[in-house]
Protein backbone atom coordinates (compact mmCIF):
# COMPACT_ATOMS: atom_id res chain seq x y z
CA UNK A 1 0.00 0.00 0.00
CA UNK A 2 2.71 2.54 0.67
CA UNK A 3 4.46 1.43 -2.29
CA UNK A 4 1.17 2.62 -4.42
CA UNK A 5 0.99 5.65 -2.36
CA UNK A 6 4.64 6.22 -2.92
CA UNK A 7 4.16 5.74 -6.58
CA UNK A 8 1.00 7.98 -6.79
CA UNK A 9 3.03 10.50 -5.06
CA UNK A 10 5.93 10.68 -8.00
CA UNK A 11 3.71 10.27 -10.73
CA UNK A 12 1.83 13.35 -9.57
CA UNK A 13 5.24 15.16 -8.94
CA UNK A 14 6.18 14.30 -13.00
CA UNK A 15 3.29 15.32 -14.03
CA UNK A 16 3.65 18.77 -12.62
CA UNK A 17 7.27 19.51 -13.62
CA UNK A 18 5.91 18.46 -17.18
CA UNK A 19 3.50 20.74 -16.83
CA UNK A 20 5.63 23.13 -15.44
CA UNK A 21 8.46 22.67 -18.34
CA UNK A 22 6.13 22.99 -21.36
CA UNK A 23 6.89 25.90 -23.20
CA UNK A 24 4.24 29.32 -22.51
CA UNK A 25 2.91 30.28 -25.77
CA UNK A 26 2.02 33.83 -26.14
CA UNK A 27 -1.23 34.93 -26.40
CA UNK A 28 -3.05 36.60 -28.96
CA UNK A 29 -3.86 40.02 -28.41
CA UNK A 30 -7.84 40.79 -27.68
CA UNK A 31 -9.87 41.63 -30.45
CA UNK A 32 -11.72 44.84 -30.53
CA UNK A 33 -14.87 44.62 -28.78
CA UNK A 34 -18.30 44.78 -30.70
CA UNK A 35 -18.46 48.28 -29.59
CA UNK A 36 -15.35 49.57 -31.05
CA UNK A 37 -15.43 47.79 -34.01
CA UNK A 38 -18.57 48.90 -34.43
CA UNK A 39 -17.93 52.51 -33.92
CA UNK A 40 -15.27 52.49 -36.57
CA UNK A 41 -17.95 50.81 -38.98
CA UNK A 42 -19.82 54.16 -38.01
CA UNK A 43 -16.79 56.61 -38.93
CA UNK A 44 -17.45 58.36 -42.54
CA UNK A 45 -14.64 58.35 -44.74
CA UNK A 46 -13.57 61.48 -46.02
CA UNK A 47 -14.46 60.66 -49.21
CA UNK A 48 -18.42 59.29 -48.36
CA UNK A 49 -20.84 60.43 -51.22
CA UNK A 50 -24.05 58.96 -49.26
CA UNK A 51 -24.97 57.12 -46.61
CA UNK A 52 -26.51 53.42 -46.90
CA UNK A 53 -29.63 52.15 -45.62
CA UNK A 54 -28.27 49.94 -43.13
CA UNK A 55 -26.06 52.59 -41.83
CA UNK A 56 -22.76 51.97 -44.08
CA UNK A 57 -20.92 54.63 -46.01
CA UNK A 58 -20.45 54.61 -49.73
CA UNK A 59 -17.78 56.10 -51.89
CA UNK A 60 -20.24 55.68 -55.27
CA UNK A 61 -19.22 58.49 -57.74
CA UNK A 62 -23.02 58.28 -58.81
CA UNK A 63 -26.29 57.72 -56.86
CA UNK A 64 -27.69 55.29 -59.27
CA UNK A 65 -26.62 51.66 -57.62
CA UNK A 66 -24.73 52.94 -54.68
CA UNK A 67 -25.56 50.83 -51.74
CA UNK A 68 -27.24 48.46 -53.84
CA UNK A 69 -26.46 45.59 -51.43
CA UNK A 70 -27.09 47.77 -48.56
CA UNK A 71 -30.59 49.36 -48.57
CA UNK A 72 -30.68 51.38 -50.86
CA UNK A 73 -29.29 55.13 -49.99
CA UNK A 74 -30.66 56.67 -46.79
CA UNK A 75 -28.61 60.34 -48.13
CA UNK A 76 -26.86 61.12 -51.21
CA UNK A 77 -24.53 63.82 -50.16
CA UNK A 78 -22.55 63.59 -53.86
CA UNK A 79 -19.49 65.17 -54.31
CA UNK A 80 -18.40 67.80 -52.07
CA UNK A 81 -18.58 71.50 -53.20
CA UNK A 82 -15.09 73.97 -53.82
CA UNK A 83 -15.93 76.23 -50.91
CA UNK A 84 -15.85 73.06 -48.25
CA UNK A 85 -14.17 73.92 -45.28
CA UNK A 86 -15.65 70.69 -42.92
CA UNK A 87 -17.91 67.79 -43.50
CA UNK A 88 -20.45 66.86 -40.58
CA UNK A 89 -21.05 63.91 -39.00
CA UNK A 90 -24.16 63.28 -40.41
CA UNK A 91 -22.59 63.55 -43.96
CA UNK A 92 -23.48 67.26 -44.78
CA UNK A 93 -20.96 69.65 -45.94
CA UNK A 94 -19.74 73.24 -44.51
CA UNK A 95 -18.73 75.70 -46.11
CA UNK A 96 -19.21 78.70 -43.79
CA UNK A 97 -15.19 80.49 -42.89
CA UNK A 98 -16.61 80.43 -39.10
CA UNK A 99 -16.02 77.55 -37.29
CA UNK A 100 -18.20 78.64 -34.53
CA UNK A 101 -21.44 76.61 -34.24
CA UNK A 102 -20.30 74.51 -37.29
CA UNK A 103 -21.73 71.45 -38.06
CA UNK A 104 -24.12 72.15 -34.58
CA UNK A 105 -27.59 70.67 -36.41
CA UNK A 106 -25.82 67.90 -38.16
CA UNK A 107 -23.82 66.01 -34.92
CA UNK A 108 -21.08 68.39 -35.19
CA UNK A 109 -17.83 68.29 -37.45
CA UNK A 110 -16.52 64.76 -38.19
CA UNK A 111 -13.07 66.77 -39.99
CA UNK A 112 -12.04 69.92 -40.80
CA UNK A 113 -10.34 70.43 -44.02
CA UNK A 114 -7.51 73.29 -45.04
CA UNK A 115 -7.30 76.28 -42.97
CA UNK A 116 -9.58 77.88 -41.88
CA UNK A 117 -9.44 82.25 -41.61
CA UNK A 118 -12.01 82.61 -39.14
CA UNK A 119 -11.18 81.67 -34.77
CA UNK A 120 -11.31 78.15 -33.37
CA UNK A 121 -13.34 77.45 -30.97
Amino acid sequence: MRLASSLRVMLVAVGVAMVSAAPVQAQKPAAKPAAAKAKDEMRMPKNATARCGDSTWSKAASQQGACSSHGGVAKWFGKAPANMTARCTDGEYWTNEERRGACSQHGGVAFWLGKSKGKKS
